[in-house]
């Protein structure tokens, strides 16, 4: 080959292509080639390694969207069972005897005497119900209706439809966790 023309082999994508060209502006325009390819390869090499870091910010943004989200469903499950508590309650078709036996159970005080303290309302349903000796109850506006404190020796037990529906709240979002 003469020294004007040259036969050169490319590296890389361009493997194999046998290139002939002549004098020095050969020579230019195959470095040329050979850098736009580097060029291309490194591109790409960069632009899947973004790619891949766009993947895993999307992966933890889904997981925690996956996780708000299931606390909002809790909040707001816990939020439509107050308010349908809360209307049972208003038009007095909640089982307010019912509520002040358990409390009066969970007390623990026996036959020990104890004042149970009850929403206006609710104390006027229970006015002809007998409930053990010693317990006396009491009307209350202080204890919201569907509510019941129980006043011992000991203390005060206090069941309240909010405090219920909070513990529950609290309780699933543990479950989350």
């Amino acid at each position: 080959m003469s020294p004007e023309r040259v036969a050169l082999q490319l590296p890389g994508p361009l493997a194999g292509v046998r290139v002939l060209a002549s004098g020095a502006a050969a020579v230019d325009a195959l470095r040329l080639e050979h850098a736009r390819a580097e060029g291309e390869r490194q591109g790409r090499a960069d632009a899947g390694a973004a790619l891949d870091a766009a993947v895993a910010r999307l992966e933890i943004f889904e997981q925690q969207a996956r996780a708000d989200l299931a606390t909002t469903a809790v909040e707001l499950g816990v939020e439509i069972a107050r308010a349908l508590l809360r209307g049972e309650i208003q038009h007095d078709r909640h089982d307010i005897e019912r509520i002040v036996r358990a409390t009066l159970a969970e007390a623990a005080t026996g036959r020990a005497p104890c004042v149970v303290h009850l929403h206006p309302s609710d104390h006027a349903r229970l006015a002809s119900t007998k409930f053990r000796s010693g317990t006396r109850l009491e009307p209350d506006v202080g204890v919201a209706r569907g509510d019941v404190h129980v006043e011992t020796s000991l203390g005060v037990l206090v069941r309240d439809v909010d405090g219920a529906l909070d513990a529950v709240a609290r309780r699933l979002k543990e479950d989350l966790a």
